[in-house]
């Protein structure tokens, strides 16, 4: 018999003796995952400015196309201080953050999605007109989510509840905090200043990716600034084309 295959019923789950490593891991909870997130794009409307009311956010095809998100770093610039030839470091009294990152997309056959960025790109630079811009006045913003906790594969109805089911996302594929905690990065007064050009070859069948560079000016983190982890706004309109 194996040394952790005898169980003790007092114990929750039926812990086998000598299972503290198993216990250990179990107890460790659910992991973050990378792939469960999605991404919300408020493009910015003719006054210049996002359009943040209901359904103004593109959901569909933003979020699927995306191929993932790397959130910026937030670092801490220190100086040495040193005295009898020890050193310590101490922070600088100023922000080593980058207020910029890039989202690459497969790109549609349609040209939609680059359409868009285009047009928001054209706001500070036009390589067709001889065009610049010295400021930007067109901003958007941007808004990535991600489901905080456990949840299952199976579909499970509150106890005494057996209507109210829900999944992990809504009947359209997204995640949304009417189902699940949601923890969200807020990214505003965004513009773009980087649209890839298409790259082709004879050598794939891959479909075609481009890049889009951002630069934002505020932001708002969970748990930085005093904030909670969960959002409260992450619930999605239906998609829209």
């Amino acid at each position: 018999m194996a040394y952790n295959s005898k169980l003790k019923g007092s114990e929750p789950g039926g812990y086998g003796q000598g299972t503290r490593t198993i216990r250990g891991m179990v107890a460790s909870g659910a992991d973050l995952m990378p792939n469960m997130y999605d991404i919300k794009i408020w493009f910015p409307g003719s006054d210049g400015r996002p359009n943040t009311g209901s359904g103004g956010e593109l959901s569909y095809p933003v979020t699927v196309r995306a191929t993932g998100f790397d959130v910026p770093d937030v670092e801490t610039e220190v100086y040495d201080v040193e005295y009898h030839g020890v050193k310590i470091q101490r922070p600088k009294t100023s922000q080593n953050f980058t207020r910029e990152f890039s989202l690459t997309f497969r790109e549609d056959a349609a040209f939609d999605l680059r359409k868009k960025f285009t047009a928001w790109h054209m706001a500070v630079i036009d390589p067709v007109t001889g065009g610049v811009s010295n400021a930007t006045n067109f901003f958007g913003r941007v808004s990535v989510g991600t489901i905080v906790g456990e949840y299952f594969a199976t579909t499970v109805a509150p106890p005494g509840s057996p209507d109210q089911a829900t999944g992990i996302e809504r009947k359209d594929g997204y995640i949304s905090n009417q189902i699940n905690p949601v923890a969200e990065w807020n990214f505003y007064n965004v513009w773009v200043s980087k649209v890839a050009s298409p790259k082709f070859t004879t050598a794939a069948g891959d479909p075609i990716q481009f890049e889009v560079g951002f630069k934002f000016m505020d932001v708002d983190f969970p748990q930085y600034g005093g904030n909670a982890l969960l959002g409260e706004n992450w619930a999605w309109d239906m998609p829209q084309q």
